[in-house]
């Protein structure tokens, strides 16, 4: 991949600055354009299950993304509410943050990452190798999503 991810950090979100960096990502980026009329819950009894890792993206100091990593079993992890900063999209900080968050999986012992897509985020998960299919994950795929796949190397 071409993405200079070097310059770039994935981390567990650590500080009550980064907290709400993260939380206004979600919240600007997905919710309010991808999810009218559902309420973003900054205390979602999600967020805090065991298993389930919120991380940011973080460049020059700057929080520039999000993404949930959670544990689904032993061999696959679930990528939930990726997103970039509203002004910094379609700048090449989602496919840093796609990257870093696959080397994370990797790290944590997992080979395959599930993504519940938008959409309007399909062609970018299948640029980067993901692929539709009978993926297994705890849930069912809401009704406006798609669930995509990849076995990592």
């Amino acid at each position: 991949m071409s993405s200079p991810s070097g310059s770039y950090s994935l981390r567990p979100v650590r500080t009550p600055q980064e907290w709400i960096a993260y939380h206004a990502i979600r919240r600007d980026a997905i919710f309010a354009p991808l999810l009218p009329g559902q309420v973003y819950d900054e205390r979602d009894p999600d967020e805090f299950k065991l298993g389930n890792l919120p991380h940011v993206l973080v460049r020059d100091g700057e929080v520039l993304g999000t993404v949930r990593i959670d544990l689904i079993d032993d061999a696959q992890a679930g990528l939930r509410l990726i997103g970039i900063k509203t002004d910094r999209q379609r700048q090449g900080h989602g496919a840093a943050l796609l990257e870093l968050a696959e080397k994370a999986v990797r790290a944590l012992g997992r080979t395959e990452v599930v993504i519940n897509a938008h959409p309007t985020s399909l062609a970018f998960y299948l640029a980067h190798g993901y692929r539709e299919g009978e993926w297994r994950d705890k849930g069912p795929v809401p009704a406006t999503l798609i669930r995509v796949g990849k076995r990592l190397d």
